[in-house]
């Protein structure tokens, strides 16, 4: 997603922050100890910089260095509220909500008022509602949306998490037309429910600093009032807009010069024109309408993500149209749609393509020279296209991703070899639901001709082994559709029986236990030199420690993937 690239002197504010490491508490406690406390002589905007990189509960933590941090803190112009920090996350007794409910509110508009009071701006303000009734409250809501834009707020935020228990609209939260009369607004996003009303979008003031607009799940009278208030933003840049309930069936984005970015879910029908500026467009269709090309008119487009339905049928009128109308295309993502039975991709711009396969294809042809990276998406009841690339970039990656009920090897490594040429770079990501329940025997397996080699294999699912059996089985079947040069799990997902059984498959060097079997053909097995180990948790002198004393050593509250490292 693009943005707006800040003025000169904060981009040379971002270089001398970047220097300071603020998320290192480590200098701070070595300041402290030695008595000296040189962060706190830094001038304050960069200090402010400081907290805003910091996640709200080190940043709030800070308060407590000193006085100065203090004082820093009781200044910080970036402000977000959720009622979460008094709720929890549990669900709360109903009898309890009300007064908590008060109590959460007034400690937003004290902030406020504070900010008021003293002068002070404020950059951002987000109010994020998850458990309490933001239209039991709603003058206390217009109390603080009010005074976040007498203090200049450039960036606000409203979130109601309730809004799919609104039983009516009429319930929701109005937003108040005193919004609109901050000049200085930059970012406005709405989530939840929350209602626009008509005057509202006839105001007479207009939006002439907002950039970005983020409306999700917001309810507006009727689709012109949406259409009012996007063609009262006159320096729009980013523009998403997300309906989950009855829709829209018609938008229409007209003459917006700056406008860069749109991202629409829920709209039947979408019409852009004359906006030259636009390089990124996401539609995801409804269920009964067909995306139509007719309607975008945008020749600078750099990048194309479809959502569309499975009855659209993408043939190789389509594609030639698509490339023909979108001549500067460089990334296209096409998901949930069929194809005909083969497909002919061909452009000179395209670098990233994203594909996500029906049930009717058979034969897609890519000849794309710049193409560098290309993900292909399989369902396991379809079918095993070829995919052939006649002209492609050298650095070109190919990502598959396969969801499947049960693991079937013979499936995997015809699906594999049907990648044209062989020498492409492919990386496997499988997520795998019920691995148990259906598993060949390895030695009823035909090995002769070798598996295909592949770059990485990205392994995820729930492995309940049960008997050694049936977990050799499926580690054996598993090592036998590709030849790997990584293999990476993650120790939550994959479980820690399966991963340490898998390890030590690897590991045995024995004749008897290698793949071959009664086959005269020797396997991949007898290259293998050596098994690494890498993880995102750092642990020291890792060849001297047993695997499973590795695995019982990760902790909990951090990322726990593991990478095998295969070396032949």
């Amino acid at each position: 997603m693009t943005t707006t690239p800040p003025p000169l002197e904060q981009q040379n504010l971002d270089e001398d922050t970047q220097m300071l490491d603020p998320i290192s508490d480590v200098l701070v406690d070595q300041e402290m100890e030695q008595g000296e406390d040189r962060f706190s002589n830094l001038p304050k905007i960069i200090l402010h910089k400081i907290l805003s990189r910091l996640p709200q509960n080190d940043a709030t933590m800070t308060s407590v260095l000193s006085k100065t941090w203090l004082e820093i803190w009781y200044t910080f112009p970036i402000l977000s509220f959720s009622d979460t920090k008094v709720t929890g996350v549990v669900r709360q007794p109903v009898e309890d909500l009300p007064g908590k409910s008060k109590d959460f509110i007034e400690y937003v508009k004290s902030t406020l008022l504070r900010f008021s009071d003293q002068k002070l701006v404020i950059k951002e303000f987000n109010l994020r509602v998850d458990w309490f009734e933001v239209s039991s409250m709603s003058m206390d809501v217009d109390i603080c949306l009010k005074l976040a834009s007498e203090n200049g707020v450039q960036v606000l935020e409203l979130s109601n998490g309730r809004y799919k228990l609104e039983k009516d609209w009429g319930d929701c939260y109005v937003l108040p037309e005193k919004v609109i009369e901050n000049q200085k607004l930059t970012k406005l996003s709405l989530v939840g429910g929350i209602r626009v009303d008509r005057a509202f979008t006839n105001h007479s003031i207009k939006f002439f600093s907002l950039r970005e607009l983020y409306l999700l799940n917001v309810h507006f009278e009727d689709e012109q009032s949406i259409e009012n208030l996007i063609s009262c933003c006159p320096l729009i840049e980013i523009i998403i807009l997300i309906f989950d309930r009855d829709g829209m069936e018609s938008l229409r984005m007209d003459g917006l010069q700056k406008l860069k970015t749109v991202y629409t879910d829920g709209i039947k029908e979408l019409y852009i024109d004359e906006v030259p500026s636009l390089e990124s467009l996401y539609y995801c269709g409804h269920l009964d309408t067909p995306f139509k090309f007719d309607s975008i008119r945008c020749q600078n487009l750099k990048e194309l993500f479809l959502i569309l339905n499975r009855t659209t049928i993408i043939t190789n009128k389509w594609f030639l149209e698509l490339f023909q109308k979108f001549r500067f295309l460089e990334r296209l993502k096409l998901l949930c749609c069929e194809t005909s039975e083969t497909i002919n991709i061909s452009s000179g711009q395209l670098k990233f393509l994203r594909l996500s396969f029906g049930s009717n294809l058979k034969e897609a042809n890519i000849d794309a020279p710049n193409l560098s990276s290309c993900n292909i998406q399989y369902c396991f009841d379809c079918p095993k296209p070829i995919i052939f690339f006649s002209r492609f970039s050298s650095k070109l990656e190919v990502q598959i991703e396969l969801s499947i009920n049960s693991f079937d090897v013979c499936y995997v490594r015809e699906l594999l070899q049907n990648i044209k040429p062989e020498n492409i770079l492919i990386s496997l990501y499988i997520s795998i639901y019920c691995p148990t329940l259906v598993v060949p025997n390895p030695t009823f397996l035909d090995i002769s001709s070798p598996p295909p080699s592949i770059k990485h294999m990205n392994l995820r699912g729930m492995f309940p082994l049960t008997y050694e059996t049936l977990a050799s089985d499926f580690v054996v079947s598993l090592l036998l559709c590709c030849v790997p040069s990584n293999i990476s799990l993650n120790l939550d997902a994959c479980g820690r029986a399966f991963i340490e059984f898998l390890y030590e498959t690897l590991m045995r060097k024995k004749e008897d236990d290698c793949f071959c079997g009664s086959s005269d053909t020797k396997c991949w097995w007898h290259n293998l030199k050596d098994v690494k180990i890498n993880s995102y948790f750092k642990i020291d002198k890792i060849n001297d420690v047993d695997f499973k004393t590795m695995l019982e050593s990760f902790p909990t509250f951090r990322p726990r993937d593991i990478s095998i490292r295969l070396e032949f």
